[in-house]
Order: C-alpha cells, then structure tokens, then sequence
C-alpha cells in the first residue's frame, strides 16, 4: 500500500487559490499544456481555469463502459476507479477496463472514499455502518454501526469522514481512527450527497426526494446551522424540520422523510419525530418469537426481530410474512412476500424485513377519497411515512398520491450525487431526469451542465490525474449502464486533504 501523505491548509486560504491536494501543476490527461503554464508562472492556474472554463450545457459527454452498477465509486493511487460490484466485491478497475478484486464479499455500500493512508471507507446501508477496507492486507473493519441509513459522504481535513443519514436527515462526523462520533447538523430532509468546498470551510448536502442544496460553514465554535444554498428550477422552500411547529404527538415522519412516529422530546430537551418502535410487546420473548403490535394504527402480528440501529429487541410495523424470512437471514438475500419477490434489507425502524417494491401502490391507495394539500400516511412496511397529497408522476406513482413531506418539487426533485468544483461551483445530479446542476453563487439560479439521459446517476467525481482519469474532468456515474459519463467541465475538483499520487 502506498503511504499518501497530508498536506496542511492554511486557514483563512482563498478558493481560487489552488486546493489541498491541487498543486496548480496540470493533471497528466488534463489537456493543460505544460510549456503554456511555465511561461505563465505568475498566472494562478486555478483562477485562468475557472475563467476559461467552457461554456454551460456541455454537449452529451463521452460514455465510458466497463465499470459497476455501484452507488459510488472513488479513485486511488493506483489510477484505479474503485467501487462494489454486483456481487458485493470492492473492486479496482483502470482506465482500460482491467479489473483486479480489492476485497472479496466486502457488501454492498453507497458513498464511498480513500482515506488520507489509501484504504477506503464506504456507506454500508445495508448494515448501517461505515466500513473501512484495508487493500493492502484484503480485510475490513466496521468502523462504526448504528447509522440510519448511511449514505453520501466525504472526507474532511481533519481525516474525519462526514456522512449523511438519508434515514433520520441528519449530518455526521466519524473519526476514521476510533470510530467515534458526532451529529453536526439535524432536519436535513432526505440528505444524501455530502461534498467539501474549497478550502475545506463549508460544506455542503443535497437533499434526496427534495431539490434543496443547505450549506455549512466552518466558525470559531464549530460548524453553523444549517441554510439553503440552492434549488433546482421548480423547487419549493424545503419546509421546517419535522415537529418544529408541530404539537407533542402529532403524527409525523423523521427528516429523512420515511418512517412514521409522533413529535416528542428527545433526551437533550429538544423535540423531534420518534419513530415508534413497540419493544414492549417483545419483553421475555426471543429474536423470531410472535409478538403483536400496530401498524399504521391497524392491529398487526409479527415476529421479533433487532434492529440494527438501535440493537434494541422489537416488534416491528410488518406483518409475519415479511419479517420472518429476513429474521436470520443475511442482507441481500432473495426472498418473497406470496408472489413479490425481493431481497433481505431493513425496514424504517432498521429491522429485518423482506423489501419488496409496494410503496408506489401506497402512495397511491393513501390519497383515495383525500384532495390535494391533505395529510396522508403512506403504508408501506418497507418504507412508509406521513407525506402530503399531491402529484406524484415524479416517483411514477399516480397523479395524485402521497409524497412525502420532504419533497418540494422541481425537475423531478431527488438529488444524489453532490460534488464541489476549485472555484466554489457546486454540482449536484438529479435523480430519474439524468441532469447535472451548477450552482455558482448562494440561492442563485442553477445552470444545467448537461443532459446525460440517465435515469440513475447517483454520485460524481473529479479525476485525480493518474492513469487516465483527467483532474478537469468530472465523471458521472451511470447505474443504469454500469458505465461512467466524461463531462469535460474544464476546472478540477474542490482537492482532496491528502495527496493522491503514489
């Protein structure tokens, strides 16, 4: 394994500046030409790129084949595109397409990153935990569990990986080291992409099921509160965060917009949604016992099963039949609901369940006999939540459906990837239209970078200038494909906190 070493930046640093990770020399496939710069040598060629760069929409992007269907990938020291495959393997695949196993059975994962020693870590969701892979030696570790759905992420200059928790719409800070951690920031709705700034003194997360980019800044006494950055064309004002305004009890689902619980105090005093696990109705029984509870206010039986968040023994909100083939079983594995089939995942309240696609007939069924604006709950035993009537065309549902509470609307809302370019640009893809945004100030009116045509293109980065993958090029991940997009966007990325040539 090669040793990368850190590279300190300078408080106060100017983003036009060239970024951690960016010595201003031009990547070894960046089309810069090296004479051209030597005779400029007073000439910042960050700030020449990003005067220079082209102008927006691109024309569609040259489409790479021969990589993965992976959520996230990242690239290493080795020139290597590195993400999870379809069968659960962290893998390395070059330029060319050679492809070389870094860790067998590794899971299944969503963001993913080299650390600043060259392993990576990535977003277990079906776990719920941050893992860490050591290539050199092909093992792993659980760097830590308990998340709630674990899922973008990047890693800051203090070696510490950010992640977003899509499930409860929160922002976390986990020591790559000890694996202890902090939440820095709550009512997220639907966070998913997490991506630095330049300078590594903001930060930013986009909201999946919403088209909201809030934005973090770096102060004195840690990181500020949470505000909307930007929107894609269309989107509504991201509403309050759950129970802010609502009355104790009132029925309602967590930021990360799945789930159903009431508003409650939380142990440090303030008030938030409580998903409502019923342990009681497992007390002196054992994993896979029957127990008895509700769901969606209707009588229910179950079985009892742990979750995997909480690791507390519940009765989860799901009848028999999709609890017990999943009770023992490993994540991923096929199973079915009568005639449904689907695989071994968790549940809204991170306890085993058989996960089979029912909630676009939910939604649906959940607004019959309601009209538009009203509250609904839509009751799905994977998903579920309490939502609002309205159109739901953008998650293929029926006109008029319950989406969730979240969603404020606009080209199709759910954005996914999320990444920042070296003159404070962010860029952010969204999900099922296959566009890619830019925004280059607060709340100003994003630019579309291109139409790939995809309908899932959940992360993006910038190449690292080895082996091919060029430092001014930003590639987009096609899922659908199991290929990469090349959009040829003229500047680098925001850098990295550590210098990725071997």
């Amino acid at each position: 394994m090669n040793t990368l070493v850190w590279t300190l930046l300078l408080p106060g640093c100017d983003p036009a500046t060239p970024d951690v990770g960016d010595s201003g020399k031009p990547g070894r496939d960046s089309g810069v030409d090296t004479a051209d710069t030597a005779d400029t040598a007073d000439t910042d060629p960050s700030a020449q790129r990003c005067s220079e760069a082209p102008a927006l929409p691109l024309e569609r992007p040259e489409q790479i084949q021969g990589f993965t269907s992976a959520e996230d990938f990242t690239f290493n020291g080795a020139g290597q595109h590195v993400s999870i495959d379809e069968n659960g393997n962290l893998v390395g695949i070059t330029y060319e397409g050679t492809k070389s196993v870094l860790l067998p059975g590794a899971g299944y994962g969503a963001g993913t990153h080299m650390l600043a020693d060259g392993q990576i870590v990535f977003a277990d969701v079906t776990n719920n935990a941050l893992v860490k892979v050591d290539p050199a030696s092909f093992s792993s570790v659980v760097l830590t569990s308990g998340l709630n759905y674990p899922n973008g992420l990047d890693v800051g200059i203090d070696g510490a990986v950010y992640v977003a928790e899509t499930g409860v719409g929160s922002l976390r800070r986990v020591d790559a080291v000890t694996g202890e951690s902090e939440v820095i920031a709550r009512g997220l709705s639907g966070a998913n992409g997490v991506s630095f700034g330049p300078g590594f003194t903001s930060i930013y997360v986009g909201s999946f099921g919403g088209g909201v980019v809030w934005r973090l800044d770096q102060e004195a006494e840690g990181w500020s509160e949470p505000v909307v950055h930007g929107l894609v064309p269309g989107a509504a004002e991201p509403p309050p965060p759950p129970c802010s305004e609502d009355p104790l009890g009132s029925v309602c689902s967590p930021a990360g917009g799945y789930g159903v619980g009431e508003c409650g105090v939380l142990d440090d005093g303030t008030t938030d949604c409580v998903l409502l696990n019923d342990t009681a109705a497992c007390e002196g029984k054992a994993e896979g016992d029957p127990c008895a509870t509700t769901a969606f206010g209707h009588a229910i039986d179950s079985v009892c099963a742990t979750s995997v968040t909480t690791h507390e023994l519940l009765c989860p909100a799901a009848p028999t039949e999709y609890v017990a083939p999943c009770v023992d079983a490993r994540p991923g594995k096929a199973c079915s609901v009568g005639d449904l089939a689907g695989s071994c995942s968790t549940n809204f309240q991170s306890a085993p369940i058989c996960a089979v696609t029912t909630y676009l007939d939910s939604m649906t069924a959940a607004c019959e006999g309601l009209a538009a604006g009203d509250v609904c709950v839509s009751e799905d035993y994977v998903y579920g939540w309490v939502g609002v009537c309205g159109d739901g065309s953008a998650w293929g549902a029926g006109a008029l459906a319950c989406v969730p509470g979240s969603y404020t609307g606009g080209e199709a809302g759910g954005l996914d990837g999320l990444n920042v370019d070296e003159c404070g640009n962010v860029y952010a893809t969204s999900y099922v239209v296959g566009k890619v945004w830019r925004w280059t100030a607060e709340r100003a009116e994003p630019e579309l970078v291109s139409d790939v045509r995809a309908s899932w293109i959940p992360n993006m980065h910038w190449g690292n200038g080895i082996g091919g993958w060029a430092e001014d090029v930003l590639y987009v991940a096609n899922r659908d494909q199991s290929s990469v997009f090349a959009l040829e966007v003229g500047v680098y990325g925001h850098g990295e906190a550590f210098d990725p040539t071997p």
